[in-house]
């Protein structure tokens, strides 16, 4: 993920490891200032070694008073936030009516609470200044569940119904608005949910994080891009799919995703 001129400062979440982490290097890379927001200190400190311009934020996406503290710090000393990308997320799997609810509780709180804490925190200064990118990350998960994937199907179904509303109530203010709806993408998240359970992936190999991020970048320089982008070879294609033939394509699920260990 490159950057336009006029990004001069972005707020990258998730960005100790993964698909956030890349998004902050490439940003940095490209001359942004980027505040790296993260809960594992160890892992910011990993991903700040590449560049002086990224500064790290140690930070709970689930507590809402925690992330409004570290956007007005951001905004204090590296500028207003001009691109937020928020990758911080969680998958923990197991059976819909086993799955321990301290696990469930903690996936929603991250990945559908965590989107609504930090687009709260930062886009409201994005509306005053009338302009401003906003990258949520949901996931073909989101709209296309499978077995074992209750909880994290469920998170991500709400961040995509999230990120649709946001991008209607914020037309025509300057303000834009991209989810991005990957399918698997071979990061530390991906891995380990495979060592967990090999069988909820269906034993394939997902894309590389750059060509998400690639798919995003793409999105952004183009005036005309639509609110959810589907990177990967066939992505748009299986949301296609869920949409014309959701029976066909459930049996296919339940054939070819492997029963648990």
């Amino acid at each position: 993920m490159s950057a336009r001129g006029r990004v001069r400062t972005a707020l990258v979440t998730g960005a100790a490891s993964g698909m956030g982490r890349m998004a902050a290097q490439r940003l940095a890379a490209a001359g942004v200032r980027v505040a790296a927001v993260d809960l594992d200190s160890s892992g910011l400190a990993d991903t700040a070694l590449r560049s002086s311009n990224t500064h790290t934020f140690s930070c709970d996406v689930t507590d809402a008073a925690a992330v409004t503290g570290v956007v007005e710090r951001v905004t204090g000393e590296l500028g207003p936030i001009d691109r937020l990308v928020h990758a911080a997320g969680l998958c923990r799997i197991g059976p819909a009516l086993e799955h321990a609810l301290p696990s469930l509780r903690r996936v929603v709180e991250v990945n559908f609470l965590g989107t609504v804490h930090v687009t709260r925190a930062v886009v409201p200064g994005m509306l005053d200044r009338g302009d401003g990118e906003v990258v949520l990350f949901g996931s073909l998960a989101g709209w296309l569940p499978s077995p074992r994937l209750a909880a994290y199907s469920a998170s991500k179904f709400a961040v995509t119904a999230f990120a649709e509303v946001l991008a209607q109530e914020v037309a025509g203010s300057g303000v834009r608005v991209l989810c991005v709806c990957p399918g698997q993408v071979e990061t530390p998240l991906a891995q380990g949910v495979r060592a967990i359970d090999p069988g909820v992936l269906g034993g394939r190999s997902g894309m590389p994080p750059e060509e998400a991020l690639d798919a995003v970048e793409a999105a952004l320089a183009s005036r005309r891009a639509p609110l959810f982008v589907f990177p990967g070879r066939g992505t748009s294609q299986t949301v296609l799919a869920r949409r014309l033939l959701p029976n066909l394509l459930r049996r296919q699920i339940i054939r070819h995703v492997r029963p648990a260990r």
